[in-house]
């Protein structure tokens, strides 16, 4: 009798978990587990596999030359952003990875005027770091296409390539093509809602957060908080 109610209960608790998870079943370990919670693994992961080791990065951004007005230096911007969420995620995760300051890399450009015809990795170099995270933003926008800006839609487009210093003959070692529709589910929100500088910053660190997440883990939940 005692081994039968052991069995209903296990049965109740996994039945209880199935129904929170989903159909996520690999995560049903984590709800029986404490402590412990369901994550996506990064795509690339810049930390090292010896945890004593500490890794140092280096992020680069450029923008095509159309950029719309409220997105001038956006290069500069997102790159301190993804800075700041990568540092939370390495810092959560307790990976030992340093970000080169964004002050530092953007003294670099503005004092090397060609910078975008020198190689990544001799880049790299200058700065002792050991990847080089390059993002190209192809395109991105703050409006729904056709509403003569009443109506607010983010889109990005960024091409990332991952540049490890120490072995750049190979070429990249990741690419990743990054797209980003915000809000996606409940689509565009008129502008009179919320104003223009509220909407871009809840945008571009919705774009920072998700591109953090290429290069550290992070819990499954945090893909239904991104709306």
């Amino acid at each position: 009798m005692a081994a039968f109610k052991r069995g209903a209960l296990v049965a109740v608790i996994l039945l209880v978990a199935g129904s929170t998870a989903g159909c996520n079943l690999m995560a049903l370990p984590f709800f029986l587990l404490p402590g412990m919670e369901p994550k996506h693994d990064a795509k690339f992961k810049l930390a090292s596999d010896d945890k004593e080791k500490e890794v140092r990065v280096l992020i680069l951004a450029t923008a095509g030359l159309e950029v719309r007005p409220e997105f001038l230096k956006i290069d500069r911007e997102i790159s301190q952003m993804l800075a700041v969420q990568l540092q939370e995620g390495f810092k959560k995760n307790k990976e030992k990875v340093s970000i080169i300051p964004t002050s530092r890399v953007e003294k670099y450009k503005d004092e090397h005027p060609n910078w975008q015809s020198v190689e990544l990795d001799q880049i790299g170099k200058s700065f002792h770091a050991d990847y080089v995270v390059n993002l190209e933003i192809n395109s991105i926008s703050l409006y729904e296409p056709g509403s003569s800006n009443t109506l607010y839609r983010g889109r990005a487009a960024v091409s990332v390539a991952v540049v490890d210093v120490h072995e750049s003959t190979e070429g990249p070692k990741f690419r990743h093509e990054y797209t980003c529709e915000y809000p996606r589910a409940r689509g565009p929100i008129p502008a009179g809602d919320s104003n223009s500088a509220q909407f871009r910053q809840a945008f571009l660190t919705l774009v920072a957060k998700e591109l953090s997440w290429l290069f550290t883990s992070h819990p499954v939940d945090d893909d239904f908080t991104c709306d």
